[in-house]
C-alpha cells in the first residue's frame, strides 16, 4: 500500500474515532442536562408543595368556617400529591381534631363541620401510604357523639390502627368502617352502628357497647375484656364464645 492510501485510511479512522467520541460526549452532556432539569423540576415541585402546605396550615387557624374547610381540603390534596408528606399531614389533622373536639358539641348540635371534614379526610386516606408499619393516628379522648362515617363501597374508610381510647362515639354511624387493630379502650360506643365493621385485632377493652349494632362485624382476635355488651346485637358477627364470656352481657345481648 502506497503512502497516499495509508494516509487516507488513517484519516478515515481518525475521523471515525473523533465522531464516536463526539457522540459519546454529546450523550453525556445531554444526560447531565436532563438530570439537572429533573432535579430542578423536583425542587420546584417541593417548593410549591411547601408553599401550599404553609398556606393550608395557616387557614386552619382562621375564624371563618369556610376558610378552615378550605385549609383541610387543601391538605387532603397535598396528601394525595405527595406520598411522603401523608403521615405528617395526617398527624396535623389528628391534632386539629383533638384540639377542636376536646369537648362534646352543645345540646342539639352536631359535630362541627370542620372536625367532621378532617375526620373524613383521615378515614378515606390511602392507608397504604402511611409510610412505616408502626404509624398510629392519635385521637384519644375526642368527643364525637353521633358522628356519621358511612363505609361507602367506593371509599377506603380506614381508621385502622387509630388510637380512639376514651373517645366519645356514642351513637356514631360507622357501618362497614375499617377499624383493624384500632385502639378503642374504654371508648364510649353506646348505641353505635358498627354493622359490618372490620374490628379484626382491635382492642375494645372496657369499651361501652351497650345497645351497639355489631351485626356481621368481624371481631376476630378482638380484645373485649370488660367491654359492656348489654343489649348489643352480635348476630352474624365473627366472634368467639370466649370473647363474649370475657365481656359484660345479659339476656338482652343478641349473640350469633
Amino acid at each position: 500500500m502506497d503512502w497516499a492510501r495509508r494516509i487516507e485510511l488513517v484519516t478515515v479512522v481518525v475521523a471515525a474515532v473523533v465522531a464516536v467520541v463526539g457522540l459519546w460526549y454529546s450523550n453525556i452532556q445531554t444526560r447531565q442536562t436532563n438530570e439537572q432539569a429533573r432535579e430542578d423540576r423536583a425542587l420546584a415541585k417541593e417548593g410549591q408543595i411547601t408553599d401550599r402546605y404553609t398556606a393550608a396550615v395557616g387557614n386552619l387557624g382562621e375564624d371563618k368556617m369556610d376558610v378552615r374547610l378550605g385549609g383541610i381540603y387543601a391538605l387532603q390534596r397535598i396528601m394525595q400529591d405527595s406520598r411522603r408528606d401523608q403521615p405528617t399531614i395526617a398527624n396535623v389533622l389528628a391534632t386539629y381534631i383533638r384540639t377542636h373536639a376536646a369537648k362534646p358539641p352543645g345540646k342539639g348540635q352536631d359535630v362541627p363541620a370542620d372536625v367532621h371534614a378532617a375526620l373524613t379526610v383521615l378515614a378515606t386516606r390511602d392507608s397504604t401510604r402511611d409510610g412505616n408499619g408502626i404509624f398510629l393516628l392519635d385521637l384519644r379522648g375526642v368527643k364525637l357523639p353521633s358522628v356519621d362515617l358511612p363505609g361507602a363501597p367506593n371509599l377506603s374508610v380506614a381508621l385502622r390502627r387509630m388510637d380512639l381510647s376514651d373517645a366519645d362515639l356514642n351513637g356514631a354511624f360507622m357501618r362497614n368502617t375499617d377499624l383493624k387493630e384500632a385502639r378503642l379502650i374504654r371508648a364510649k360506643l353506646r348505641g353505635a352502628d358498627l354493622e359490618g365493621a372490620d374490628l379484626h385485632d382491635a382492642n375494645l377493652d372496657g369499651a361501652d357497647l351497650r345497645g351497639a349494632d355489631l351485626r356481621d362485624a368481624d371481631l376476630t382476635g378482638t380484645i373485649m375484656t370488660g367491654a359492656d355488651l348489654r343489649k348489643a346485637d352480635l348476630r352474624g358477627s365473627k366472634v368467639s364464645k370466649h370473647q363474649v364470656d370475657s365481656a359484660l352481657t345479659d339476656s338482652s345481648t343478641r349473640v350469633p
